[in-house]
């Protein structure tokens, strides 16, 4: 994820040859990409993940599960607030100042700088939570009866807490010499905030590093849910005829399992998915050398981080819907905490 490429991607008016996106075509796209829709999926956001919180914090923290979903509702929370705050930062730059603000607008520009710097601090505890689920998830699944001792909800907490911390110095030290310079653009006759002095070396190294770890290890864990989820099937499929009352019980121990591991599944393949485009980008930067924010295809690259910081937001918010129909307790505490009462799903 490259900063410096998303403070320059606000104001690309250079005439490009070779690249399919065209000046013209960017301005349109930067209008329907960060002056509607990320501003209005970063306010559902923040809603969606306030339920969440309230809904998991009445669940009670104590369970694994519950506790680090609560934490990846906060975590989605500050992504959303951050992403709404870039965008009403976004739309007050091109629409209101326009290269007319004077001070007014440059302070405004060294916040939204600010913003592309910060949602770096949410974004990893999220990537750094949905990997402990992941883990947790697959190690229930291989080893049931040891995880459960093992790996409690204090010892899951411990763990997120520690990779959230490290990052966050790490970022915190990269960003530390970081200061803001303003570059004067005469085809436009205005001026850009950029960033200079941030440690890159250390910056991507770490980045890198924690995306692709993150991403794979999630992949990963998905294919053995996936399984474990086609094996569980065909099981209860052979044993449904000739059981006794006294199975009850674990039958319905068994259907709790198969929906926490559901949640989980689908809540990782969303994450895959929406981080693909950060993929695709991180790949596309060291293959293409013209594809940065001054090379050639720089408006394909503006657009491509524009796609990302949708994806991502949309991650933020589809988890609500995941949650709703695949965690029991979850629907049950919703319909009675925001709707009217409602038969639950059967145990």
């Amino acid at each position: 994820m490259d900063v410096s490429n998303t403070t320059v991607s606000l104001y690309g008016t250079f005439n490009v040859a070779k690249d399919p996106i065209t000046d013209a075509i960017l301005i349109y796209l930067s209008l329907v990409f960060r002056s509607i829709l990320c501003p209005i999926l970063a306010v559902i956001g923040v809603c969606t993940n306030v339920i969440n919180m309230a809904v998991f914090h009445k669940m009670g923290l104590s369970d694994g599960v519950t506790q680090n979903f609560f934490i990846l509702s906060v975590s989605d929370f500050f992504i959303a607030i951050i992403t709404l705050f870039n965008g009403v930062i976004y739309i007050l730059m091109t629409h209101f100042y326009n290269g007319e603000g004077g001070s007014s607008e440059k302070n405004t520009q060294i916040l939204n700088s600010a913003t592309i710097i910060s949602v770096g601090f949410p974004q990893n505890v999220s990537l750094i939570t949905t990997v402990v689920i992941a883990v947790v998830r697959c190690c229930c699944v291989a080893v049931p009866l040891r995880v459960k001792y093992l790996l409690t909800a204090s010892r899951q907490l411990a763990v997120i807490l520690f990779f959230s911390i490290s990052a966050a110095v790490v970022l915190l030290y990269a960003f530390a010499p970081i200061q803001v310079t303003f570059v004067d653009n005469p085809m436009t006759n205005s001026s850009l905030a950029v960033l200079v002095n941030l440690k890159w070396l250390t910056y991507t190294l770490f980045t890198n590093i924690c995306f692709y770890s993150s991403f794979f290890i999630v992949i990963v864990c998905v294919i053995i849910l996936a399984l474990s989820l086609y094996r569980s099937s065909n099981f209860r499929q052979k044993s449904t005829s000739g059981v006794s009352s006294s199975d009850d019980s674990q039958i319905k121990e068994r259907r709790r399992e198969t929906r926490v591991v559901i949640t989980v599944v689908f809540v990782s393949v969303v994450f895959i998915v929406c981080y693909l485009p950060t993929l695709i980008f991180s790949v596309l930067g060291e293959v293409v050398e013209e594809f940065s924010a001054f090379g050639i295809y720089r408006n394909s690259n503006s657009f491509t981080i524009m796609i990302m910081a949708v994806a991502l937001i949309v991650n933020v918010n589809i988890n609500i819907v995941i949650y709703y129909f695949f965690n029991t307790r979850y629907h049950t505490l919703f319909m009675t905490t925001f709707g009217s009462k409602s038969k639950s799903y059967s145990e």
